[in-house]
C-alpha cells in the first residue's frame, strides 16, 4: 500500500508551480547571501591580509581561506540534517534561514575590525558557519517548493546573483572606504534573507513524521550508498571535480594579475584591485548571459546533461587559454570563455542534483552534501597551488590542472542514467 497520500506537506513532492513574486523574493535572498559569501573573500580579505602581513601573505591567505571552508565539511551536512527535523511552527527552513543570517551579519561586522591574520581566520570560519546554517534554510527550498520541470528557470534566475555577486559586491565596496565601512556595508545585505524567510510558505513538520536524530544517524548520512544511489554519487563526484577546476582557475587570480602581468606597472595609476573588478566584471557579464537561457532551455529540452558537459568543457577551453598566453588581453578573452561555460553549467547542474536527491525526508541534508562538494575543493586548492605554483611550473601549470579537472567533471555527468 502507498504511502505517497499521507505525507505531510512538507515531504511532498512539490507539483504547482512557484509564482513570479515568489521567484523575485527567492532572487533576492540569494543576493543576501551571494554578495556577502563572495565580494569580502574576493576584494577585501586578500587586500587586508596582504596588509597585515605582506611578506607571508599567499601562505596566509591560503591559511584562511582554509579555515573557512574546513568548517563546512561538518557544518554543513549537520545544519541541513537538522533542518530537516525541524518541527518548529514557523517551519522546517525559516528558523535556520533567520538565525543564519544574524550571525552571519555579526561576523561580517567582527571581521571589519581585526588586524591580524589569526583575527581574520577565526573571523572566516564564524562567517562560514553562518553560511552553512543559512543553506540549511535556503537550498532545499527549490525541491521542497518547485516542481521538478520548473527548476531550471527557477534556479537560472536563482544563480544570477552568485554569477553577478563579486562585480555588484565590488561596485557597492567602492562606495565606501576602510575595512571596518566595507564590511559593514555586507552586513546589510542578509536582510533580504530575513525578507524571503518572513515571507515565504513554510509548511511545518509534524512530530510524528521527524525521524530521530543521534550521533550515528548524522555519520550515516555522510556515507551515500554507490549502489543504492549511483546517480546522486555520481552527481556529486562531477561537482567535486568541477569545483576543483574552478578553484585552481580563479582562487589566485588576484596574485595573478599582481604577480604575473604586473599589472600595476602594465598600467600605471591603476592598482591590481581595478584590475581584478574588470576581470570579474566581464566575466560575471559573459555568466549571466547564459546562465538563465541554460535553465529555461534545460526545462524545455528535458536534457541536463549535456548542458552541463557543454558548460564544463567550455570553462576548460578559458583555462587552456590563459595557460598558454598569459596577457591582459588573453586573460578578458579567458573571463569571457570561462563565464559563458560558467552560465551554462550553474543552474543546470543544481537542477540535475535536485532530481536525484534520495529521499524527501532528507532534502536538507543531501543538498548540503551536494552544495559541500563545490566549497570542499576550496580546501585541497590552496596547498595543491601552493605546490604547483612553488614547484610543478608555476602558473601555467596550475591552469592546465584547473582545464584538466573541469573536463574530467563534465565527463563524470554522463554516469548519471536518470536524468536526461
Amino acid at each position: 500500500m502507498s504511502l505517497a497520500p499521507q505525507r505531510p506537506e512538507a515531504l511532498a513532492e512539490p507539483v504547482r508551480k512557484v509564482g513570479p513574486c515568489w521567484v523575485a523574493l527567492y532572487v533576492l535572498a540569494n543576493v543576501g547571501m551571494f554578495i556577502p559569501l563572495q565580494a569580502p573573500t574576493t576584494f577585501l580579505m586578500p587586500e587586508q591580509i596582504a596588509q597585515i602581513d605582506p611578506v607571508e601573505k599567499v601562505g596566509s591567505y591560503a591559511w584562511v581561506s582554509m579555515m573557512g571552508a574546513i568548517s563546512g565539511i561538518v557544518l554543513a551536512p549537520l545544519a541541513g540534517a537538522l533542518s530537516d527535523r525541524t518541527t518548529s511552527r514557523f517551519g522546517r527552513r525559516r528558523p535556520w534561514l533567520i538565525v543564519g543570517s544574524l550571525v552571519c551579519m555579526a561576523a561580517l561586522v567582527c571581521i571589519g575590525i581585526q588586524t591580524t591574520v589569526t583575527g581574520v581566520a577565526i573571523g572566516s570560519l564564524v562567517l562560514s558557519a553562518a553560511f552553512m546554517i543559512i543553506g540549511a534554510g535556503l537550498s532545499p527550498v527549490v525541491p521542497d517548493q518547485v516542481p521538478a520541470g520548473q527548476r531550471g528557470v527557477v534556479l537560472g534566475w536563482a544563480m544570477v546573483p552568485q554569477a553577478g555577486g563579486m562585480i555588484a559586491g565590488g561596485l557597492l565596496l567602492g562606495l565606501v572606504t576602510g575595512f571596518s565601512a566595507q564590511y559593514m556595508l555586507m552586513a546589510a545585505l542578509p536582510l533580504l534573507i530575513l525578507l524571503f524567510a518572513t515571507t515565504m510558505k513554510d509548511p511545518p513538520l509534524p512530530h510524528r513524521h521527524r525521524e530521530p536524530f543521534s550521533l550515528r544517524t548524522f555519520l550515516d548520512g555522510y556515507r551515500i550508498s554507490p549502489r543504492e544511489h549511483p546517480d546522486f554519487v555520481w552527481a556529486m563526484s562531477s561537482r567535486f571535480i568541477m569545483g576543483l577546476g574552478y578553484g585552481m582557475g580563479t582562487l589566485y587570480l588576484p596574485y595573478f594579475l599582481d604577480d604575473v602581468l604586473h599589472y600595476e606597472q602594465l598600467f600605471p595609476g591603476q592598482s591590481t584591485e581595478d584590475g581584478l573588478l574588470i576581470v570579474i566584471g566581464v566575466n560575471c557579464l559573459a555568466t549571466i548571459s547564459t546562465v538563465v537561457l541554460s535553465g529555461w532551455l534545460s526545462d524545455k529540452l528535458g536534457k541536463r546533461r549535456m548542458l552541463v558537459f557543454l558548460g564544463g568543457v567550455t570553462m576548460a577551453v578559458a583555462a587552456v587559454l590563459l595557460a598558454l598566453s598569459p596577457t591582459w588581453t588573453m586573460t578578458l578573452v579567458a573571463a569571457v570563455v570561462l563565464g559563458l561555460g560558467y552560465g551554462v553549467y550553474l543552474a543546470v547542474d543544481t537542477a540535475l542534483v535536485t532530481e536525484v536527491l534520495p529521499a524527501s525526508a532528507d532534502r536538507g541534508k543531501d543538498m548540503a552534501l551536494a552544495n559541500l562538494m563545490t566549497s570542499l575543493p576550496y580546501v585541497l586548492v590552496p596547498p595543491v597551488a601552493s605546490v604547483v605554483l612553488s614547484s610543478l611550473g608555476g602558473y601555467r601549470s596550475l591552469f592546465l590542472c584547473s582545464a584538466a579537472m573541469s573536463v574530467l567533471g563534465a565527463v563524470l555527468v554522463w554516469r548519471v542514467k536518470t536524468v536526461r
